[in-house]
């Protein structure tokens, strides 16, 4: 190419992009490509980071219910801890529960001498604490002779996207103590 074509080319080339720069009209194309990205990223987490508070409040409600329910009772029945889980699981809709959620239930009995240990379990898609083991209580709730309803929860919640920030799954727990209401002891029995 010789010196004269290439400062035709240039001065072509220079013309064009100075016409593209006075163009205004795909400034806003442009700016809305270069958001887009990050306003999906925002939406996506946010319906994540909202789904997962969702769940855990579902978590909490769940561990409060079933507590609640059994310590409304005095001798707890098959029948009947069938009836809580399936209380528990209504509670848990339109989230899927199918192992994902657990629930153990423990009625725990606190000693003269101020031990706590473990009367009798249930359990939803986890093992149940076994009777007569011991558990530790938070200060305050080991008043002697008397008994405790400890109901814990858990569910693992993978977000629907930003499984690579949170890695993988979040496992989303509550815990409750709660006195029996109308007993100092709730029993169970098979019937």
């Amino acid at each position: 190419m010789t010196p004269l074509a290439l400062s035709g080319f240039l001065s072509r080339l220079r013309g064009k992009l100075a016409g593209f720069a006075r163009d205004k009209r795909g400034v806003s194309a442009v700016e809305f490509a270069i958001i887009l990205p990050f306003m999906a990223i925002l939406y996506l987490g946010g319906t994540a980071v909202t789904q997962g508070i969702i769940i855990k409040r579902k978590v909490v409600l769940v561990t409060h219910t079933v507590g609640d329910l059994v310590a409304r009772d005095n001798n707890i029945t098959n029948a009947e801890v069938t009836a809580i889980f399936d209380a528990a699981k209504a509670v848990f809709a339109p989230y899927g529960w199918s192992n994902l959620l657990k629930i153990k239930v423990s009625s725990v009995n606190i000693n003269a001498a101020g031990t706590a240990t473990v009367g009798w379990g249930e359990a939803l898609q986890d093992t149940a604490r076994a009777p007569n083991s011991s558990v530790t209580l938070p200060a305050g709730l080991n008043a002697p002779s008397t008994s405790i309803i400890w109901t814990e929860v858990s569910y693992v919640y993978t977000p629907p996207v930003g499984g690579a920030f949170t890695g993988g799954s979040v496992n989303l727990r509550d815990q409750l103590y709660i006195r029996p209401r109308l007993v100092t002891t709730i029993t169970r029995s098979a019937n």
